[in-house]
């Protein structure tokens, strides 16, 4: 058994590396083989047949010599027959050097011998006299015609005999290298078949391995953590499966520790929500409700939904924009104001719960769902129902006697009952100041108690959005140019009607304006602007004064409210509480902006459009 993946690596290629050698060095035999029996061919045969050749060329061009001698060239003749002499005793020594084939030697010997005679007859011709030409021409064909016809048959025995040489060892030679291809296709077809044994072999003991190890990986991936792989090689692929099924083993207790973990988390979480005596619900980014408490269950008749199943919670009319504004990614609803408490039935009696939705957020500010809280603030509510209607009683108690102290001051100081002192008259107009801003309180508290009780009418009509701006700048102009305050006015040119009560219209811009007039120093502006927004119309009063500090900027709207710190007192606290109900009940909204040491800015809005209110008449209760 081999240790080491590299080991079994090593041992199932190194037969492969020598098939290849094998067959390499086979091949270079083979081709060395084949190589010497060409070059034998070429040694042995070629030469001697390129010598009968050259034997043959000398002698027909010696026979030309001779024949030109006939003709009477005998000069040129005898030159031509030396030089082809010298030809053909180079080739004939060439073959008599190159002897290989069986009865070769014979004839070399024989072509030595009739090259003798040859040459003897030859000069035996050049020496006979060129007349008459006769004897020449017989002795010619007699003699040196025979020896010439010899040599060239005795020439083409040696070359006869060369070839078919040459032609046994051609085909010798086409035999072995059939023979080695046969043998070479034989080994190649045989390495195949033992390289392809080792590499599936190889590939068997490797990959199987490895493809255990994958299928138990994609059983872990599909939450079944049961996976055991089995380790048997003691090799990197052994110790990886022991590897992985200690990895599948460290899961399934991990697992198990975080379930018992997360069952604990969730049970302490159901409890914690269970001892809220309000009414708790959570849900998920889907509306789908995750946890409830039982005064939730009670109230609402919310039920969580189980596990296989993704039910959205259907809230109730009251609660659905808010907790479909949170599930959309935006803030949640803090308010905290009774005026925006919801009111449900519990065993029978009804109930105010102020609702509050926050967003519940992961680790990286994603959103994970939404908490709905109800709290149960009927308490609070019949506190606040007792105070207005105190404020309300007390308030029509002390309005007909502060009539009566103000007619009396007025008579008095129309001295019908007698002539006043310098004194009295100081006096007495000082009693009627305050006479009438206690009155102008006492309007405020009754204004306010009629709102909450919604018996509070509003006159509404259609009204330039243009002219409420200039009545209510006309109104204070004087004010505002003692205080040495300069007034601007902006808006757009088209600006349409709005449907508005005028009188109590004429309340909120006057009110606004004596608010910013009250915190705005000599030498300062308040700008007055209405501008066309979608289906409203945007009113604003901006001041340069000094400002309101942002922790006091969400509570300005609060009843009896009065910005600590600031070095005006007068007032009730009322003025900013009433115009809001006013705003509201025109359909409108109204924020404040500030900065402090830059001045504040009121905007509110009124709708643009009377018929959204689907009203017959021009008269709407305030609720």
């Amino acid at each position: 058994m081999f240790r080491t993946l590299r080991t079994k690596l090593l041992v199932g290629l190194t037969p492969l590396v020598a098939i290849m050698i094998g067959l390499g060095l086979w091949a270079i035999v083979m081709l060395d083989h084949l190589g010497g029996r060409i070059d034998v061919i070429l040694r042995e045969n070629y030469d001697s047949v390129l010598a009968a050749e050259g034997m043959k060329e000398a002698l027909e061009r010696m026979d030309s010599a001779t024949l030109f001698a006939l003709s009477g060239r005998d000069q040129r003749a005898q030159s031509q027959f030396r030089e082809y002499q010298s030809m053909l005793q180079k080739n004939l020594e060439k073959e008599r050097s190159n002897v290989t084939l069986k009865g070769e030697q014979e004839l070399a010997d024989r072509l030595a011998a009739l090259y003798e005679t040859y040459l003897k007859q030859s000069e035996t011709f050049y020496a006979l006299p060129m007349e008459p030409p006769e004897r020449r021409s017989e002795f010619y064909f007699a003699e040196l015609f025979r020896t010439f016809t010899a040599i060239k048959n005795v020439a083409d025995q040696v070359l006869e005999i060369n070839q078919s040489s040459m032609l046994r060892e051609s085909v010798k030679a086409r035999e072995a290298a059939a023979r080695s291809k046969q043998v070479m296709i034989a080994a190649l077809l045989g390495s195949a078949a033992i390289a392809a044994l080792i590499a599936l072999q190889l590939s068997r003991s490797i990959l199987e391995p490895i493809r255990a190890v994958t299928i138990g990986a994609r059983g872990l991936a599909r939450g079944n953590l049961d996976q055991v792989v089995p380790a048997t090689t003691r090799d990197e692929l052994g110790e990886l499966a022991q590897a992985f099924n200690t990895m599948a083993r460290t899961i399934r207790e991990f697992r198990q520790a975080g379930t018992a973990r997360l069952l604990r988390a969730q049970k302490t979480a159901q409890a914690t929500i269970d001892s809220f005596p309000d009414p708790v619900v959570v849900v998920d980014t889907d509306g789908v409700v995750e946890r409830a408490n039982p005064a939730a269950r009670r109230l609402l008749g919310v039920i969580p939904s189980e596990p296989e199943s993704s039910i959205p919670w259907t809230p109730p009319s009251q609660l659905k924009a808010a907790l479909a504004e949170v599930l959309d990614g935006r803030n949640g609803d803090v308010s905290s104001g009774l005026e925006h408490a919801v009111i449900f039935r519990d065993d029978g009696h009804e109930r105010y719960y102020l609702p509050r939705v926050l967003p519940i957020r992961g680790d990286q500010d994603e959103s994970l769902g939404a908490a709905l809280v109800l709290s149960d603030v009927t308490k609070f509510r019949l506190v606040d129902q007792l105070k207005s209607d105190m404020v309300s009683t007390v308030s029509h108690e002390l309005k007909t006697p502060l009539t009566s102290v103000q007619m009396a001051i007025h008579l008095l100081l129309e001295e019908v009952v007698g002539p006043l002192t310098s004194k009295q008259v100081e006096l007495l107009v000082a009693a009627r100041q305050d006479s009438d801003r206690l009155l102008a309180m006492v309007d405020d508290l009754l204004d306010l108690t009629r709102i909450e009780q919604g018996r509070l009418k509003l006159n509404l009509s259609p009204v330039k959005a243009d002219e409420l701006v200039a009545e209510a700048a006309e109104r204070s102009s004087s004010k505002l140019r003692d205080a040495g305050i300069v007034l601007e006015i902006d808006g757009d040119s088209d600006l349409p009607l709005v449907l508005a009560d005028r009188e109590r219209m004429e309340h909120v811009f006057d009110n606004l304006i004596d608010n910013a007039l009250q915190y705005t120093d000599r030498g300062g502006r308040i700008r007055l602007t209405a501008r066309t927004g979608e289906d409203m119309v945007h009113f604003t009063v901006e001041d340069t004064g000094e400002g309101i500090a942002p922790e006091q900027l969400s509570r300005i709207f609060e009843k009896f409210y009065r910005v600590p710190g600031t070095r005006h007192r007068e007032g009730t606290g009322l003025g900013l509480s009433i115009v809001q109900e006013i705003i509201v009940a025109h359909g409108g909204q109204i924020t404040a902006s500030s900065r402090p040491g830059l001045g504040t800015t009121f905007t509110f809005t009124l709708p643009a459009d009377p018929r959204k209110f689907g009203l017959s008449d021009h008269s709407k209760a305030v609720s």
